[in-house]
């Protein structure tokens, strides 16, 4: 699928009824043009007064909006694609007040229909794994806690890697960690990383785990006058963009509940930030191709 750049004035010419959206739907869900999921015959035809497709061989019609994150939403599809571009065109994303505000939603609506949105960025990216040289180190999020060190047990600890290109960032990746034991964060990098990946992290005795996943392990011990250009400069980098991103939009630090969504709509976007003008194209795919989500599955 090829994705193109979208402007504001664009967006609302373009996506202005609810057929144009379905019509996007469908070059979202079938980029090649239909195939049917019953016979896997590659030919239908819309019909004008259902949101279904045809198939001209054993003639089952098929929804547009079935087995997709719209499955059976009362939610205008209109208000579906504006949440959508206002959440991919902005660095520090919208808050869910903002959002339903914007759209005239109820809040619990579109707190809804912003997780969904994150659920399925989460199925695009399964499986993106990083390789090369990589940075790696762990974030304590939350807020202060009395007589607690930083690394106290109210925070929500993630373990973030990050791709180092010639000493600028390329793409990362950020995992809420269940514990704070070697082997969770050994689960963790294991899961992100290709083969003979080269790692440099700090120099705690805790990452020595990580010894049998590397082709090389790199680990420097920082003191206290480490700055931004030294051997971490990169993760350092997410860590902080990912803290004002928190703080700056929601204004907390988000529930262990719900954090790893929060994660992976700052890395979706991250990775992407050379090419912010595709990232509506890229986010309606990800919704085109995701199954249904489910409200228990998110609350």
């Amino acid at each position: 699928m090829a994705y193109e750049g979208l402007s504001l004035l664009e967006f609302q010419r373009r996506y202005n009824s609810q057929e144009a959206c379905l019509q996007a739907i469908a070059e979202a869900r079938w980029p090649r043009g239909f195939i049917c999921p019953h016979c896997q015959h590659n030919d239908g035809y819309r019909l004008s007064k259902r949101r279904a497709i045809q198939c001209t061989l054993c003639r089952r019609q098929t929804s547009i909006t079935a087995g997709t994150l719209f499955h059976k939403s009362k939610t205008p599809l209109i208000s579906w694609f504006w949440l959508i571009f206002l959440m991919s065109q902005d660095k520090g994303g919208i808050s869910t007040k903002r959002a339903a505000a914007l759209l005239d939603l109820h809040y619990s609506t579109a707190w809804f229909m912003m997780h969904k949105l994150r659920e399925a960025i989460a199925v695009r990216q399964n499986g993106h794994l990083l390789s090369g040289l990589v940075e790696i180190d762990e974030a304590h999020l939350g807020g202060k806690a009395k007589g607690k060190r930083a690394g106290g047990t109210n925070k929500k600890q993630v373990c973030v890697v990050v791709e180092r290109l010639n000493r600028q960032a390329g793409d990362a990746v950020l995992i809420v960690l269940p514990d704070r034991s070697g082997e969770a964060l050994k689960r963790a990098v294991a899961s992100v990383l290709e083969p003979m990946t080269h790692i440099r992290t700090d120099g705690l005795p805790k990452n020595s785990v990580l010894h049998g996943l590397a082709a090389k392990l790199n680990m420097d011990t920082i003191g206290k006058n480490y700055d931004e250009q030294g051997a971490l400069e990169n993760v350092d980098r997410v860590i902080s963009l990912l803290r004002r991103f928190l703080m700056g939009t929601y204004h907390q630090y988000c529930s262990r509940a719900h954090l790893q969504r929060f994660l992976n709509e700052f890395a979706f976007r991250f990775n992407r930030r050379y090419k912010w003008s595709e990232l509506f194209d890229r986010t309606l795919s990800a919704a085109a191709l995701c199954p249904p989500v489910q409200y228990a599955a998110i609350s």
